[in-house]
Parts: structure tokens; C-alpha cells; sequence
């Protein structure tokens, strides 16, 4: 501030600015005279007199034996109006903006939560943890505050080594490396393969915040086209592998997102020799793979012989999302993985690590994912079911055996892009397939997320089907849609922020 101002309304404006923006609300008691001018490092008398011209201005009030409380506050002018969620475009930011602007409007809804990927927060076991992080707390204090370096917490990796063998995993504890969530996983995978202006190679439709990693890190791509039964086209993956220098692949085999596929085991083993045979490292994201309606897919980690697949996963999606434990296995990768996620953060945080494995551990998990898959099938049935009768006729929806999306390819003449425009001002959130590509050709798809279902997203879908009867009724939006991929690596085109939806 310049010198001619004062300290004590230096201290005055420090106050005003925090009840401008909300950090202080109607009702909160300020600090005591004293405290403020310990904290301050100014006299009683200064804060005195901060106060005194506060309250002149009607933003505090004195209460006698009691102290100073911020006063009831006019509506602030447009420059500091809080964000409006409706306003915001997709395409320039990513989906978790959104959905964090609805959550500090206080309406993160179920209408809402068909664009995110986790579950209702009733399935989360929410009790089961809370009492797990009292007595860590309580009875392991220097293990539950202390530093834990890569590969993280031995329990935990243990526990996860023993889950490995219900999808054909054989692992030792000592092959894993803990995470904060998948996301960072696959930051470092790339990080540890791949060099700014390396080609990767990533399935189309593509997981949406993996285009904004890319970009990140300077990638370029090739989409090559996969079916929404069993993914990846591997005769044109051969192609693009003779006749490009593909430094790493990414691929969703199991419950795809977002077209919900499972690559068949066959499909799996091959695409692993096929890779291993040009030395390419396949990134594997197998985050719903747990998710599963039947019996439990197995990895394509399963058939890596040589160390050069790398499997991503984690507990968002099974357990809850704010824990941010995932984990990974590097394979010849270890020692370099390690080092860098050291370098990174230095270490995730000791509590979830030590909650989530004795959640697994105590029986607990398992008997969570049978009610949660059988909870979770239903939902999707009936997510596709409401799709099918309150949207357009010709409208196809993928019927995945697992995790939480379904792919909903609409009629022609119905723009996603501008749906979700219509759709976002009712409170209707989903993802429009234009984030699914760098490329102009699923401008007439959409994901829904099936982690919430209620009476209340059935009339959310019963609203888009109205919103894309009106649509279907103007005249197709004219833009040219390729009628094949083009297979050379492309920049990824530049975009604001990334984030895990």
C-alpha cells in the first residue's frame, strides 16, 4: 500500500477484502482485539481503531461483552459475483471446473452428476472410514502425519498384491507404487516413457482429461478407431506402427470410458505381442476394472512377459473419490518410476493410505463391491432404459457388463456440443462427445455417468429428450464430419486446465 495510508485502516482494508470474497460471512465473529494485534504485529489501539471504522461503514458490529461480527451484506456488484456454472464452456475448460462451480453454488444435484465419474456418495462407506481415521489418529499418530516415500505404505501394497489374484494378477509388494489417484499415475507413466513431441497412440473415443495431460507434456497423437463390443481396430494399430515412430499406447481395455467395451481376452494378448514385439509400452488404465457386472476381466498386464506394461488403477471409483489412493504397477519401469514420483511430491498422505488398506484388509472391500456391483448394474440398466424412451428415435446406447458409463450415439441432427448449452441452464450436466477427440466427429454423442440414479435423473433425461425433440426439428448444423481418421500424428490443440472426472 502506499506509505500515506495508515496502519489501521491498512488493517481495515485486510478485513473488508476477506468479507468481499466470502472468507468471512455474515455472522462470524472477528479475532479479539488482542489476538488480531498479536497476529498483526500492530498495537490494540491500531486494531481499535480498524474495527471503529469498519463498523462506521456497516460491514461489522460491535456486541457488547461478546466482540465484533461481520454484518448482514448487500449484494456485490458483477466483478465479484460468484462464478455462474451455466456460463462456462466445456470445450475452454475441463468438466471438473464445471462441476467444482456447481459444488461452490451449492447445487451439485444428481441432474449434475451425469456428467462426473464416481458413484453416489451413499455408496461411499463413509462410517467404515471415519472410524478407521479416528484410530489411526488416535493410536498411530507418527505413522498417520509422518512423511511416506515412494513406493508408499507396505500394508497397502500388500493388500493390493492380494487383491491381484481375482483378475490373474501375480504380484509381489514390491511391484507396486502408490499414488495420489490414477490421474498422477498415468501423469508419471508418460512422464517416464515419453519426451516432448513423442507420438502416442490412444483409442478413439478417448478419456477426455488424457487429451489435456497430453497437451501438458507436449505429445502428439494418432487416434485409431475402436468398436463400441471390443475396442481397438489392431489391423490399423499394425499399420500405424509400421509407418509411425509410436513412442507409447494408452488404452481403457476393461469398461471403457466412455464407450464402456471390454477388449476380449484374445484382443488382450494380442495387442500386448504386438506391442512387445516393436518395444512399445502400453499404459493400461484399468480403473473400473473392479466395477465388473459378471465375472472380473483381467488386464492386459496379465500377458506382459517383458516388464512393458505399465497398469494404472485406484480406489476413486470403488471406494470414494477424496481419498486419492491409487496405485500402479511399472514394471521395468520401477526404480525410474520411483525416483520421479519422489521428485514430484515426495510422498502421498500416510492416513488414506493406511484407511484404505485396512478396509481391505478387515473384509470390508469385498463385501462392499458386491453390493456396489449389483447396486451399480441396476442403475445402468435403467440409465439405458430411460435413454432409449425419452430420446430420439434412432438413438443408440452402448450396454456395458461394467463400470460407470454408457455412450449414447444420437441422431445426426442433434448437436451434443449445443445440447449440453441448453441442457447446463436447466441444471443438466453431461459430457458432449467433442471432448472425446481432437477431432470434429462425435459431435452428436454424449456419456452419461450411472452413478446416481433416481426419480430425479429419470426427469433429467426426460428433459434432454425434449430439448433434443426441438433440436431434431431444425436443420442439421452443417459442419463437415470426416468419413475416415486420419492417422497422422497431430499436436493436441490447446486447452486452459486438466483435471479427474
Amino acid at each position: 500500500m502506499p506509505d500515506r495510508t495508515t496502519r489501521y485502516e491498512q488493517v481495515a482494508e485486510r478485513i473488508r477484502h476477506l468479507i468481499q470474497n466470502g472468507a468471512l460471512k455474515e455472522g462470524d465473529r472477528l479475532p479479539s482485539l488482542r489476538r488480531l494485534s498479536e497476529e498483526l504485529q500492530v498495537s490494540i489501539n491500531t486494531v481499535k481503531e480498524a474495527y471503529w471504522r469498519l463498523e462506521n461503514q456497516n460491514q461489522i458490529t460491535a456486541v457488547p461483552q461478546s466482540g465484533y461480527y461481520v454484518r448482514k451484506q448487500p449484494l456485490i456488484d458483477a466483478s465479484h459475483a460468484q462464478v455462474d456454472p451455466t456460463q462456462l464452456d466445456p470445450q475452454e475448460i475441463s468438466l471438473c471446473q464445471i462441476f467444482g462451480a456447481f459444488q461452490d453454488a451449492g447445487q451439485c444435484t444428481p441432474e449434475i452428476r451425469l456428467a462426473v465419474a464416481h458413484m453416489d456418495p451413499a455408496f461411499w462407506p463413509a462410517e467404515t472410514l471415519g472410524r478407521y481415521f479416528q484410530e489411526i489418529a488416535r493410536n498411530q499418530p507418527e505413522e498417520a502425519f509422518t512423511y511416506l516415500m515412494a513406493p508408499g505404505s507396505r500394508m497397502l501394497r500388500e493388500q493390493i498384491a492380494q487383491q491381484g489374484l481375482s483378475c490373474g494378477l501375480d504380484l509381489s509388494p514390491d511391484d507396486i507404487v502408490i499414488t495420489n489417484g490414477c490421474q498422477e499415475a498415468l501423469f508419471l507413466a508418460l512422464m517416464t516413457v515419453c519426451e516432448p513431441g513423442d507420438t502416442v497412440v490412444l483409442e478413439s473415443p478417448m478419456y477426455f482429461s488424457l487429451i489435456n495431460l497430453l497437451q501438458q507434456l507436449k505429445l502428439k497423437i494418432i487416434e485409431i478407431p475402436t468398436a463400441d463390443d471390443e475396442g481397438i481396430s489392431l489391423e490399423t494399430l499394425r499399420f500405424v506402427l509400421e509407418n509411425h515412430a509410436v513412442k507409447a499406447m494408452f488404452s481403457i481395455p476393461n469398461f471403457n470410458n466412455p464407450m464402456g467395451f471390454t477388449m476380449p481376452s484374445w484382443k488382450k494378448k494380442k495387442l500386448v505381442q504386438m506391442l512387445g514385439r516393436y518395444r512399445i509400452p502400453l499404459i493400461e488404465d484399468d480403473i473400473y476394472g473392479d466395477l465388473c457386472f459378471g465375472p472380473r476381466p483381467e488386464p492386459c498386464k496379465v500377458y506382459d512377459t517383458t516388464g512393458e506394461v505399465i497398469l494404472c488403477s485406484s480406489f476413486s471409483k470403488t471406494i470414494a473419490p477424496g481419498l486419492r489412493v491409487g496405485w500402479m504397477l511399472p514394471g521395468k519401469y520401477t526404480d525410474q518410476l520411483n525416483r520421479l514420483k519422489t521428485l514430484i511430491n515426495i510422498a502421498n498422505a500416510p492416513i488414506n493410505q493406511i484407511a484404505v488398506a485396512r478396509f481391505l484388509k478387515e473384509g470390508g472391500y469385498k463385501q462392499h463391491l458386491r453390493r456396489v456391483r449389483r447396486q451399480l448394474h441396476n442403475q445402468v440398466e435403467a440409465l439405458r432404459a430411460a435413454v432409449l424412451k425419452y430420446l430420439p428415435h434412432g438413438t443408440k446406447v452402448t450396454r456395458p457388463e461394467g463400470g460407470l458409463f454408457i455412450w449414447v450415439e444420437l441422431p445426426e441432427t442433434v448437436n451434443t456440443d449445443l445440447l449440453y448449452r441448453k441442457a447446463v441452464q436447466s441444471g443438466i450436466m453431461f459430457a458432449p462427445g467433442d471432448l472425446f477427440s481432437i477431432q470434429d466427429r462425435y459431435n452428436h454423442h454424449l456419456r452419461l455417468s450411472a452413478g446416481t440414479w433416481n426419480e430425479r435423473v429419470e426427469r433429467a433425461i426426460a428433459q434432454l429428450g425434449r430439448l433434443c425433440a426441438r433440436m431434431c426439428d431444425d436443420r442439421a448444423d452443417g459442419r463437415d464430419r470426416p468419413d475416415s481418421f486420419g492417422l497422422a500424428p497431430q499436436y493436441v490443440p490447446e486447452r486452459d486446465e486438466f483435471g479427474e472426472t
